[in-house]
């Protein structure tokens, strides 16, 4: 091996350092913010303590991260180490692109997670997850909406009071609220408001229906007619908007509340209102975040991946998220420590957790995704009504489950 490595310098004509002999473990990811700069902390760690490894994180966006994975382990390569939301895990499943947990791990150290921290597709775990939520919450900046609502309606008057064009040119200096309305994530609490969801227990889309369109009409009213949010926006536009101040809330997931705090706002975690007409909540999806390991592992790597993925799970890392980013976690030990209970927006998360709904497992899940995409954000364009989105969207659903599955 190292007469190849030598040679190849020579061909190349490279100046070639020392050969890397270390064990090299690669882990790809969808962390974000905070929570990505915790965790490249936390590897750089490990690989100190490990002198003979050396443990490589590559963030990708989570659908970019799921595809080509899928495609990279069919080809028997790929990362050891995948982390991302728990609906990748029927599809991954599926194409056997990873490995049971029970084949890394004995039951007696599963035993320690909480049931919703080890992830299971008929009936076998797949993967483990560092943390529970992934859940939207109302993040209000206490200097321009000191006290979160109850209502919907309650908030839209919240929303019109704090929204304010000071240089009086027609358009809001300040926003009431600002947030990814354009993907179908960040859509969801709005259609379990309405008594909406995406599928039935059979993995079949529940989309065309008054819920949907009632939704839909409600995010176009908070900007069209009630002009409380931004006319565009996407993702990054909102954090900027709230992290400088130019906006009474947003709508984010525990990834980035820690990012809010470093930009000097002083803000404050709520569940979304109950949507006054029907009196329900405005529900998101819970779910698991975790790792899941690649099927191509070999047998003799296995011990090193297995605590790899031990000490990013366990305790100590666990309970620094638990104080540091406000993530809810999955080990039981951890769960019931005073990290938890001492933490006022840790509380404040698993209050709006427990007002969620969890996301299915089943792998339907990513073409009710990618259906539900297009027609959306057509709505919000004007191209289409409220009430042809919902049936787009559920042939596009249909269609994908169809094509793929079928």
């Amino acid at each position: 091996m190292r007469r190849l490595w030598l040679l190849l310098c020579a061909i190349t004509l490279t100046a070639c350092g020392p050969e890397d002999t270390r064990t090299q473990l690669r882990i790809w990811h969808q962390k974000t913010g905070a929570e990505r700069d915790f965790f490249n902390e936390r590897i750089a760690d490990y690989n100190a303590a490990h002198p003979d490894l050396n443990v490589e994180a590559l963030y990708r966006e989570t659908e970019e991260l799921r595809r080509l994975f899928v495609v990279g382990s069919v080809g028997g390569q790929g990362p050891d180490l995948i982390f991302g939301p728990a609906d990748n895990v029927g599809v991954l499943a599926l194409t056997e692109t990873i490995k049971p947990l029970d084949e890394v791990l004995p039951d007696s150290i599963l035993a320690r997670f909480t049931d919703e921290g080890v992830v299971r597709w008929q009936d076998e775990p797949w993967l483990l997850a560092d943390q529970i939520g992934n859940h939207l919450v109302l993040v209000h900046n206490k200097a321009l909406l000191p006290e979160p609502p109850a209502t919907m309606d309650e908030y839209v008057e919240m929303l019109q009071a704090s929204t304010v064009d000071e240089d009086g040119d027609g358009r809001p200096d300040t926003y009431g609220l600002t947030w990814n309305y354009r993907e179908p994530f960040f859509f969801i609490p709005f259609l379990t408001g309405f008594g909406g969801w995406v599928m039935d227990e059979d993995g079949n889309p529940t989309l065309d229906n008054e819920a949907t369109v009632q939704a839909i009409r409600f995010v176009l009213d908070l900007r069209d007619r009630y002009r409380v949010i931004p006319g565009e926006s996407d993702y990054e536009v909102s954090e900027t908007l709230f992290k400088e101040g130019r906006a009474a809330s947003i709508i984010n997931g525990p990834w980035a509340w820690a990012g809010y705090g470093e930009s000097g706002v002083d803000y404050g975690i709520a569940p979304l209102p109950r949507v006054t007409e029907t009196g329900q909540w405005s529900a998101p999806m819970i779910a698991a975040k975790g790792y899941s390991v690649n099927a191509n592992v070999p047998d003799d790597k296995l011990p090193i991946v297995r605590d790899l993925l031990l000490y990013l799970t366990g305790t100590e890392v666990q309970r620094a998220m638990a104080e540091e980013l406000a993530t809810i976690p999955t080990l039981r030990t951890v769960r019931d420590s005073d990290a938890v209970a001492n933490n006022p927006e840790l509380q404040a998360s698993l209050a709006a957790a427990e007002k969620g709904r969890a996301m299915p497992i089943a792998p339907q899940m990513r073409q009710v995704w990618d259906g539900m995409r297009g027609p959306y954000q057509l709505v919000m364009n004007g191209a289409v009504t409220p009430e042809e989105g919902a049936r787009l969207m559920q042939e596009n659903v249909e269609k994908l489950i169809a094509d793929t599955f079928l």
